[in-house]
């Protein structure tokens, strides 16, 4: 099963959380099973390992929050809304989500 790992295709791991050799993560997933759930052949899948710009990745949207750029702006714009809201809570707002009338 291993050989059919494409990017983008999903996998089912199982095993225990061990703690990581290398330095960029504290833990990592000491197979001891792997299936491939969906295959995603490699030549048809719109993101490879490269650079793309952002008119194109507008044309695949529901790709886009996989790349670095994207991903990168969701969480400063998660931190600015929660530092925000944080604020104003610390401040004694209270916040009301009104109904929508359409």
């Amino acid at each position: 099963e291993i050989n059919k790992i494409t990017t983008g295709c999903s996998v089912q791991v199982t095993g225990p959380l061990v703690q990581s050799q290398g330095g960029k993560q504290s833990v990592e997933v000491a197979a001891t099973s792997l299936r491939v759930i969906g295959a995603c052949p490699a030549d048809t899948f719109p993101l490879a390992k490269k650079r793309h710009s952002l008119e194109y990745l507008r044309t695949i949207a529901h790709l886009r929050p996989r790349t670095n750029t994207v991903a990168a702006v969701a969480r400063v714009r998660s931190t600015l809304a929660g530092a925000v809201h944080a604020f104003f809570q610390q401040s004694g707002f209270v916040y009301v989500q009104t109904p929508l009338i359409t």
